[in-house]
């Protein structure tokens, strides 16, 4: 009860797999023809870098943003964005400003006037307000005639340059990493694959955790259930980010919190013990709507979209494995011991627990 209360004290926000990104679009036709540029940003992360909140309450208006534009806001923009066609600078200036909604969130859209007085690659870079925070993203989409690109700039990958050809290969190979990146930021799902693993070295004896005799049996219990997982979020990774099916964000974030509580209280419980698949496979779907949320603003589409998607899908279950590589032989070398049964497990169940239920309560 105290690691209960203790957790309900301390546990941090954590929005679902809400990041610092923003989204650069790039219309260019042709090598030596106009462009159309447009780069949405958070309001949320907007105000920590530009003076816009000028009540300092908390919820950015459009007289505000208006109020802000020509002193504040367009020179902080201008400013953190480069653009060069071939060997030469290009010219930015800001055309329009726009409220959008991507993810459940409130963006700034901003519309560019592009000069370019040379031909060739185009290459993006500057801050882009990352300042060498390895949590900032800049999902970046180019339409190229017929041709779709998508890239990511971060602050380990500050320039972009548009590619002679679309290389399914390096879009693979780019989103590997970004899946692997986007759940070991995401602390929700690390939180339900932890307890997920808890109790796999137990087995329920007379409604008590004991330990379990064999490697081959908890392996088997570990592999169905995080097998079971991994189809699951699989699945609908795929079909929202194929824009097959679309779910509202904030609904999906409360509901991964909720996982994360529920899982915790059947910890609790040997006797429900044998929900723990079911609980995988069931809230592993809500969980892959949650990771298409780093993707599903991402304009890709056919060729461009199979690499991006396995690449992601891909390091996605990387940084799975690992986590589980990690946990699994400790836990397991300490499931006979009593103070794993009746201390670790249930204790870290109940702080991890409480704090989905925090969580959940801060995204209702």
């Amino acid at each position: 009860m105290l690691a209960c209360m203790a957790a309900l004290g301390v546990a941090p926000r954590a929005w679902a797999h809400a990041t610092s990104t923003s989204y650069l679009l790039i219309d260019a036709p042709r090598a030596n023809g106009a462009i159309e540029l447009r780069w949405d940003l958070a309001v949320h992360d907007l105000v920590w870098n530009v003076y816009i909140d000028k009540d300092y309450d908390g919820v950015v208006t459009w007289q505000e943003v208006q109020e802000a534009r020509a002193r504040y806001l367009e020179p902080a923009v201008l400013s953190q964005i480069s653009l060069q066609r071939g060997d030469a600078a290009c010219k930015l200036g800001v055309k329009d400003l726009a409220l959008a909604e991507r993810t459940g969130q409130n963006f700034l859209s901003v519309a560019f006037n592009v000069e370019c007085p040379g031909a060739g690659a185009l290459t993006v870079g500057g801050p882009l307000f990352t300042f060498g925070d390895a949590a900032q993203r800049v999902l970046l989409s180019m339409t190229r005639g017929q041709e779709t690109l998508a890239g990511v700039i971060s602050a380990n990958e500050p320039l972009w340059t548009e590619p002679l050809r679309p290389s399914g290969w390096a879009n693979f190979v780019r989103f590997l990493g970004e899946g692997v990146w986007h759940v070991l930021i995401g602390y929700d799902h690390i939180a339900f694959v932890l307890l997920l693993l808890l109790p796999s070295v137990l087995r329920p004896v007379n409604g008590k955790w004991q330990g379990a005799e064999r490697l081959r049996e908890v392996t088997r219990d570990i592999v169905t259930i995080v097998t079971a997982f991994t189809i699951a979020h699989s699945t609908t990774l795929a079909l929202a980010v194929t824009g097959t099916v679309h779910l509202p964000t904030q609904p999906i974030e409360v509901a991964i919190a909720a996982s994360i509580a529920v899982a915790g209280a059947i910890n609790l419980l040997p006797r429900l013990s044998g929900l723990r698949l079911p609980l995988a496979f069931g809230f592993g779907f809500v969980h892959g709507f949650g990771f298409a949320n780093a993707l599903s603003e991402i304009d890709a589409s056919g060729a461009t979209l199979l690499p991006l998607l396995a690449g992601f899908n891909i390091g996605v279950e990387i940084a799975q494995l690992a986590i589980v590589s990690l946990v699994l032989p400790l836990i397991y070398l300490a499931r006979r011991s009593r103070w794993y049964a009746t201390g670790v497990m249930p204790l870290g169940s109940c702080a991890l627990g409480a704090a989905g239920l925090v969580w959940m309560f801060q995204r209702i």
